[in-house]
This record gives structure tokens, C-alpha cells and sequence, in this order.
């Protein structure tokens, strides 16, 4: 029509200058965000593993201390103590994951389907209901560290107790009595909570891993009837007295292996170490042996209960 103005809705030129404050400081918190994902993870990585290795470290002091054995003397590698981490705690692992993917399932499903009043009811009364039941989960485990046995028969539960009990209360807190702290601060809040949240984990890992050493130390030694049958081959005489251990001299000249043992079953090697017990093993008067592996040794496994000959 005459007179109207036409408004022009094409692209213009960019000038120089425009949005470059708003890119940089895009890019400056994207790069921000990426290092503390990183950093997240890594510490998280380091805490995994750590922890892994503590549950192998002392199961291998327990299991082997349940057949008298000090674990120094095996010279077991991190590999070793790692992988009976990791063997230990896959169920612990792969419940807390599920219990954690089913909380976040009914988190989402709460913001869907709760209508927005009840979801501010919740908002309102989740921070502090948070801190108080936090502040007496942390209540609770104090007996425990002062070394009361409230929860002695559940391994592993003050522990966790604890750490759940820090999560909640520094987040329902944080809600209480939010503000704006110079990054120090934040960092040191940060800090303090991550290592008491580790500490009770390490604690609960502790508890836990002792009492699977002893369990499964009791249900090897249960097993040891059932297990080959080991005799021992040696070029000189080991010394091996035990109930039930036959020491045998070879007659043949020419033999390689002028001795013989039987009546052992070999519980471990490793670090160049051989782990024998007696298949008589008992745990009250049960006797083990530990013998550097060498080419002057030879093993011979039979099915268990096989009688050997009487002369070699």
C-alpha cells in the first residue's frame, strides 16, 4: 500500500564485535564445566579404585589369617589384590547402581505425574527433613566408632550409614541456608564432605571385606577333603611334619627327586610362593606350609583320597 514501510526481515551483515563478549564467555563456562566433569570423574576413579584395592588388601589379610598364614609372605601383586577387590564387590557394585537408577526412575516419575503443589510441598519440606535424617544417621554410627557393636551383625552398614547420612545433611543444609561464597569456601566444602563420604565408605569396605575373608576361609577349609590331591617332589628334604604328611625317601639312584610328600593340598601360589595345608586341615590344630617355588620341586595332582604308591 502507498506510504506503508516495508519492515526488512533478512540477514544483515554481522558487525564487527557483535556477540564476541557473549561467545568468550560461553566458551569460558563450557570449558569451566568440562574441567570439573573431568575432575569429577577422576576423583571418583581414583576413590573406585582405592577402594577396591582396600577390600582385596583386607580380605587377603583375613582369608589367609584364617589358615595362619601372614599374607607378607606371599608377596601378592596389586593385580592379584585388585581382581579379589573387584570379585568382592560386583553384588555391593551392581545393587548400589540399581538402587540408585531406581531412585532417579521415581524422581522423574514424581516431576511428572505430581501435580505442582505437592511437588512445592516436597521442595519445602525435603531440605530439612533431609538434614535431620541425615544428622541421625551420623548420630547412629557414632557407637560404632567409639567401638560399640550396635550394628555387629550387619557388616558394612555403619559404614554406609555414615556416608549417606553426610550426603543428606550437607544437602538438605545447603537448601536450608543458601547463599553466595567466595570459591574458597566452596571448594573446602566440597573437599571436607568428599572425604568424609570416603571415609565412610572406606569404613564400610573394611567391615565388609573382613567378614568375606573369614566366610570364605571357612568355606575353603570345608572344601579341602574335596580338593586334588598334591604331592610334592623334592630334590631335598623339606622337613614337612603334620599330621597325616608322609614323607617318603626315593630308593632309585638315579631318581632326580630323592623325597616325597603326600597327604597336602595346595591352597595357593603365588609371588613365587606355594600355599600347602594338610589334608587333615583343621582349624584348631590345622598346620600350613609356605615353600619358595623352585625347578627342584615337582607337583603331582591326583583326584582326592588317591593313595600313592609306597615307593617312588
Amino acid at each position: 500500500m502507498p506510504g506503508r514501510r516495508v519492515r526488512r526481515t533478512g540477514l544483515r551483515r554481522p558487525e564487527p564485535g557483535d556477540g564476541d563478549g557473549d561467545g568468550d564467555g560461553r566458551t569460558k563456562a563450557g570449558a569451566s564445566q568440562a574441567l570439573k566433569v573431568v575432575a569429577s570423574v577422576a576423583a571418583n576413579l581414583a576413590l573406585f579404585s582405592a577402594l577396591l584395592y582396600f577390600f582385596g588388601l583386607v580380605y587377603t589379610q583375613q582369608f589367609f589369617g584364617y589358615f595362619r598364614v601372614h599374607y607378607t609372605v606371599l608377596d601378592q601383586t596389586a593385580e592379584e589384590i585388585l581382581a579379589r577387590g573387584a570379585f568382592g564387590l560386583h553384588l555391593p557394585i551392581g545393587a548400589a547402581a540399581a538402587i540408585g537408577l531406581v531412585l532417579f526412575a521415581v524422581v522423574r516419575l514424581a516431576r511428572f505425574l505430581l501435580p505442582d503443589r505437592i511437588r512445592a510441598t516436597l521442595a519445602r519440606v525435603g531440605p530439612p527433613f533431609a538434614t535431620v535424617a541425615g544428622l541421625a544417621l551420623v548420630g547412629v554410627t557414632v557407637p560404632d566408632v567409639l567401638g560399640g557393636e550396635l550394628f555387629g551383625f550387619y557388616a558394612g552398614l555403619p559404614g554406609l550409614a555414615f556416608a549417606a547420612g553426610v550426603v543428606l545433611a550437607v544437602v538438605g543444609w545447603r537448601r536450608l541456608v543458601p547463599g553466595t561464597h567466595a570459591p574458597a569456601f566452596l571448594v573446602a566444602e566440597w573437599v571436607t564432605t568428599y572425604l568424609l563420604v570416603a571415609f565412610g565408605l572406606f569404613w564400610a569396605v573394611s567391615d565388609y571385606s573382613a567378614q568375606v575373608g573369614v566366610r570364605e576361609a571357612f568355606t575353603t577349609a570345608a572344601r579341602i577333603p574335596a580338593m586334588p590331591a598334591v604331592t610334592v617332589y623334592s630334590e631335598r628334604s623339606l622337613s614337612l611334619e603334620a599330621d597325616g604328611v608322609l614323607q617318603v625317601v626315593c630308593g632309585q639312584p638315579e631318581a632326580a627327586y630323592k623325597y616325597r610328600y603326600t597327604g597336602l593340598k595346595l591352597l595357593l601360589q603365588s609371588g613365587g610362593q606355594y600355599v600347602f595345608v594338610t589334608a587333615r586341615w583343621r582349624a584348631s590344630n590345622g598346620v600350613s606350609f609356605v615353600v619358595p617355588r623352585s625347578e627342584a620341586l615337582r607337583l603331582e595332582f591326583a583326584p582326592p583320597g588317591a593313595r600313592p604308591s609306597g615307593t617312588c
